[in-house]
């Protein structure tokens, strides 16, 4: 035994077992308040490198799964102003097959096309109000047609790393996009057709000439592009004084008709001294299904021989009139569909058959577009589980690497406390070892 007293080795000795318990102890209680097994780097360097990965990768998960849930309501959204635009279609065909049965005046059929009209309007109308986030969906800037710049996909991040996404298109729902668009009238020409008197005595003129010299169309969403009017200007003549005198016209009477003769709206009668150039309004005003017209020198379209008797003239105009059809969403106008969109013509019977045909294409082929929305939002609903479960699996990963052992740390811990209590013990007691010296000089 070496007896000294600069240099107490046991006691150091106790003090170094001593401070290593403390340490233990220290971190069993940041462990146990904790609940985590690695709460610094100096923990497990190489465990705290894998957590933060991990960690990295499940909030990566969780919110890619965020996203999809974010995408699936989308879809909803734009799937919810098919299903209105598709409820309108059905609509239309009614309308349009009610239109294909005879026995209809034109103002019936006029009735039908202004409904037409207004249910046209509003499919353009939900295709521009269908938003999300206020993104316009229906438009067609997302449409796998459109070959803008500004690209044609929706991408969704539904991943943790890059380039884990899904890509899908909506194409457009307004009724130029569907095919169920009409011609706007935007101009209308009239040709010079064959005058008859009632008798030999009133006759055409020569070169026919035309009733009208012009024709407006502006403002008029019934008489549409690709139509086939007649223009029937008559005129009554007195019959003359004498053999070598000739009768004079007393008046004329217009009307607007359908090819077939259908009278559109009320015949429009004239004074004999109209003057050339003069402005009138004809056709059904109730329905606003109207021309204005210019007139020409009714006078000069019939000759009256000398002594005529009285009589009248009839001579009967084609109006032809052609229409270019509503725009539909285009980056140049910010994929806006035109609020006034003009209908399927449902004038004629011959158009209300080929409306059928177009209505009954545009329900096939938007039910084409809700099929396809419909098959994203299902793999999304799959994405979203299969995000859910693999951020399950990789927390409870996680957990074994970064969370505390209770039942083992508490064991440690009671064990380094025991010992803790003991070293404290014996410190103290290896601490009076250097008083056994001075026994050596008393």
């Amino acid at each position: 035994m070496n007896f000294g007293i600069n240099f107490n080795s046991s006691a150091q000795s106790i003090l170094n077992n001593l401070s290593n318990v403390n340490s233990e102890t220290s971190t069993a209680y940041q462990q146990l308040s904790t609940g985590n097994r690695i709460n610094s780097a100096a923990n497990d360097p190489a465990g705290y490198a894998i957590s933060q990965q991990m960690t990295s990768q499940i909030n990566g998960l969780n919110q890619a799964s965020q996203n999809g849930q974010n995408g699936i309501s989308l879809i909803q959204t734009a799937s919810g102003g098919m299903n209105q635009v598709q409820s309108i279609l059905q609509s239309m065909s009614t309308l349009a097959n009610e239109a294909s049965n005879a026995g209809l005046t034109f103002s019936n059929r006029a009735n039908l096309q202004l409904e037409m009209n207004s249910l046209s309007a509003q499919v353009n109308s939900i295709t521009n109000q269908t938003q999300y986030n206020g993104i316009n969906l229906l438009s067609g800037q997302f449409s796998s047609l459109n070959t803008s710049a500004s690209g044609n996909q929706l991408t969704l991040q539904v991943g943790a790393d890059q380039g884990q996404t899904l890509s899908f298109s909506i194409n457009a729902t307004d009724v130029n996009n569907l095919g169920v668009a009409g011609s706007a009238l935007a101009s209308a020409a009239d040709t010079a057709g064959t005058g008859t008197g009632t008798n030999s005595s009133i006759t055409q003129v020569t070169t026919p000439a035309s009733i009208v010299t012009g024709i407006t169309t502006s403002s008029n969403s019934l008489l549409q592009g690709g139509m086939s009017l007649q223009l029937v200007m008559t005129a009554s003549v007195a019959a003359g004084a004498n053999s070598t005198t000739a009768g004079t016209i007393t008046g004329y009477s217009l009307q607007l008709e359908t090819a077939n003769g259908t009278k559109i709206g009320s015949a429009v009668s004239l004074t004999a001294g109209v003057t050339s150039g003069s402005t009138v309004t004809i056709g059904d005003t109730n329905t606003g299904a109207t021309l204005q017209l210019t007139l020409g020198t009714l006078s000069s379209l019939l000759t009256v021989a000398s002594g005529n008797a009285a009589g009248s003239y009839t001579q009967i105009d084609s109006v032809s009139t052609s229409g270019t059809k509503s725009y539909s969403g285009s980056a140049a106008n910010g994929f806006q569909a035109q609020n006034n969109a003009i209908a399927l013509n449902v004038m004629t019977q011959s158009g209300a058959q080929d409306a059928i045909t177009k209505i009954q294409s545009a329900i096939s082929q938007l039910s084409t577009y809700q099929a396809q929305i419909g098959a994203v939002q299902d793999r999304l609903n799959y994405t979203v589980s299969n995000l859910n479960n693999a951020s399950q699996n990789l927390q409870n990963a996680q957990s074994t690497i970064t969370e505390t052992n209770m039942a083992q740390t508490y064991t440690q811990f009671s064990q380094d406390q025991v010992l803790q209590q003991v070293g404290l013990s014996m410190l103290a007691q290896a601490q009076q070892q250097p008083g056994a010296i001075l026994k050596l000089i008393q």
